[in-house]
């Protein structure tokens, strides 16, 4: 695409009608029946009588000789009377310097969903340094399923103070805590353990909550949770209520092709005979469509939906008769497509397989460190906010495929210097090598020898995106580099090699890996038309690399990507918005992206006579603001538009 493209979108797309929609009761949303309490562990007036309170002030921690036992039994909120589960709160060490002080939950959180109108979320019981910590809960019915959460915030004074929750002596739970980079992580066996950054967790935007769902306490009617506080922190709410039991005993297994899903999944009761999925087009009021299903004796269900509208977002939910009505599964979503990407990380800690940061000490996902160290970091990255550091090691990825011809995407930052130019054991396809400051790859000969040939000279100081095309079937490689073609038709060190089993990087020493990917998906074609090539639509657009325009609202792919407005959303458009303002005076708006530049125009036709650009705003640099513009009008009606006059650099999608 031309660097001086121009692209824009015309007012009147948005000229669209608007409907007010009062929903009573939506499907997915979990069923709550019996205990529900609340325990506010700060020393401000309770919001509500029946809120318990259990906690402990800084003066009985620095009097209670390392270690503070609070008890008391939880009270119930529906009728304010004192329930049969007993919470003890074991607190050990003395808080240096920490108050009872903060904000309230913030409204339209996670914390504010759970704890506005019922617990003043304003102070809490403080955490002490380095310090581990217990909340015990006794009396829980052992044939029942809770939810608990949990809400830690301290003050942002700059300071870090993570506090780690991980549940314990439970027969079953999932953990329901939303990830956020940077802030909530889920780690530890079977995702034990939730942490969050709680500095300025009370400040708007934040609200995070560490949220247990459908815990089973076991026979002898218990739970703890450990709370470990390296910096400190406090703890303010605890919200502990039952919850009715699921419909499915897991997360549904979803199969998807072009047109059509495979829904599997396993029913938490089957005794209670037959479920209905029903499903329909994502965020919209359409009917639900539905189909019964009857569970084996395991409860395992499973059910194809054929003739769907090619990627388009449906929405489906179990749903389940009960002598209390229909209770449903959480809603999922799916989008039907021809999938050619096999695997894809940027080692992001809200991956399904979480990269965290630190050293890679076990595998993760399908990588391992098999000699040296690697380390997950922050501070040099492609894209995200995390990618993988080295210091002189191997680094491995093992995955099994048979597609014939498949496409190995990476971004690499390696000073080259530490690679011998050998041909190295074992068997292998491709082999390429990082040395001297250039890229040399193996021209083999298919018995384990071959020539080196130099690829491209090494850039300093940025990654490098290198492209490997395999085709196990001719046994030849191709080689692309920064997203344009390098070396052709090169031969494999071993034809032995039929199908894809992983890949090993041997590292030298502060070298960077990221964006890893493999898929059918590739550079050499834009299948479509948009002008954007397969693989950047799959990848990194999250567009149809089949479909020009992959959300059908009128703008291609690659003028989405040009405006800033994400092109698989139809509800995110570049467009200019128009408010009246003081003195008659009229208020234009337009989203704007740092590295473009904008300008508005007019005309008082929509289907012809000359767009004129509005004085004062042309070729205006964006800053990843709205921009506005005030204009007096001279008593004729016009329409506008915004024209986007230069676009990124797209070297590095």
């Amino acid at each position: 695409m031309s660097a001086a493209r121009h692209y824009s979108l015309h007012l009147a797309k948005r000229l669209a009608a608007w409907w007010l929609l009062l929903i009573i009761l939506e499907l997915g949303h979990v069923a709550w029946a019996g205990l529900v309490t609340y325990n506010d562990f700060g020393t401000p007036g309770r919001r509500d009588p029946s809120v318990s309170r259990i906690g402990a002030t800084p003066a009985e921690l620095k009097a209670g000789n390392g270690t503070v036992e609070k008890t008391g039994k939880l009270i119930d909120f529906a009728d304010g009377q004192t329930s049969g589960v007993q919470l003890k709160f074991t607190l050990t060490g003395s808080p240096l310097g920490q108050a009872e002080i903060g904000d309230d939950a913030p409204v339209g959180t996670d914390a504010g969903g759970v704890f506005n109108d019922r617990v003043n979320c304003s102070g809490g019981t403080p955490l002490p340094d380095g310090k581990v910590h217990f909340i015990d809960l006794f009396g829980l019915d052992p044939s029942a399923y809770y939810e608990l959460v949990l809400f830690s915030s301290s003050p942002g004074d700059g300071d870090a103070k993570p506090v780690l929750f991980t549940l314990w002596d439970v027969s079953s739970f999932e953990n329901r805590s939303t990830v956020a980079a940077g802030r909530v992580t889920i780690s530890g066996q079977f995702g034990r353990t939730t942490k969050i950054e709680t500095s300025d967790n009370s400040g708007v935007g934040r609200g995070d909550v560490c949220r247990f769902g459908f815990i089973r306490s076991g026979s002898d009617g218990d739970l703890r949770v450990i709370l470990q506080s390296p910096g400190g922190g406090q703890l303010n709410a605890l919200m502990l209520r039952e919850q009715t039991p699921p419909v499915l005993a897991g997360k549904p297994l979803v199969t998807l092709g072009e047109d059509h899903a495979v829904i599997r999944g396993t029913i938490a009761d089957p005794a209670k005979g037959a479920v209905e999925l029903r499903w329909r087009e994502a965020r919209s009021q359409a009917t639900w469509q539905s189909m019964k299903l009857t569970p084996d004796e395991s409860g395992a269900v499973e059910a194809q939906l054929d003739s769907l509208p090619v990627f388009v977002e449906q929405e489906f939910v179990f749903v389940q008769q009960t002598g209390n009505g229909e209770i449903a599964s959480e809603t999922q979503t799916i989008r039907p497509q021809k999938l050619g990407v096999i695997y894809s990380t940027g080692f992001e800690p809200t991956e399904p397989v979480a990269f965290l940061p630190g050293a890679i000490t076990t595998q993760t996902g399908p990588w391992r460190v098999a000699k040296g160290n690697a380390e997950v970091q922050a501070d040099r990255v492609a894209h995200g906010g995390q990618a993988v550091r080295t210091g002189d090691c191997i680094i491995e990825m093992t995955l099994e495929n048979p597609e014939p011809v498949l496409w190995a995407d990476a971004f690499i930052q390696d000073p080259g210097i530490s690679q011998a130019r050998q041909i190295p054991d074992g068997i292998a396809s491709s082999l390429l090598l990082f040395r001297g400051g250039k890229l040399i790859a193996l021209d083999g000969d298919g018995s384990g020898g071959g020539n080196f040939i130099t690829v491209a000279e090494l850039p300093i100081g940025r990654f490098t995106r290198l492209t490997i095309r395999t085709d196990y079937e001719a046994k030849q490689f191709d080689v692309w580099v920064d997203g344009k073609p390098a070396l052709d038709k090169l031969g494999f060190k071993d034809n032995s090699v039929a199908r894809f089993h992983g890949a090993k990087r041997l590292a030298g020493a502060n070298s960077y890996l990221d964006d890893f990917s493999l898929s059918t998906w590739g550079l050499d074609r834009d299948s479509d038309g948009d002008g954007l090539n397969d693989l950047d639509e799959a990848k990194f657009y999250g567009s149809y690399p089949l479909l020009a325009d992959s959300d059908r609202d009128g703008a291609s792919d690659a003028h989405e990507i040009a405006a800033g407005t994400h092109p698989a959303d139809p509800g995110s458009i570049f467009a200019v918005k128009i408010d009246a303002a003081d003195a008659g005076k009229t208020k234009l708006s337009i989203p704007t992206l740092t590295g473009l530049d904008y300008t508005l125009q007019r005309r008082a036709a929509l289907d012809h006579g000359r767009w004129k650009t509005i004085p004062g705003f042309e070729n205006v640099p964006g800053d990843g603001s709205v921009q506005s513009f005030l204009e007096t009008p001279d008593g004729r009606n016009y329409f506008y538009r915004g024209v986007i006059v230069n676009r990124l650099n797209a070297l590095n999608p």
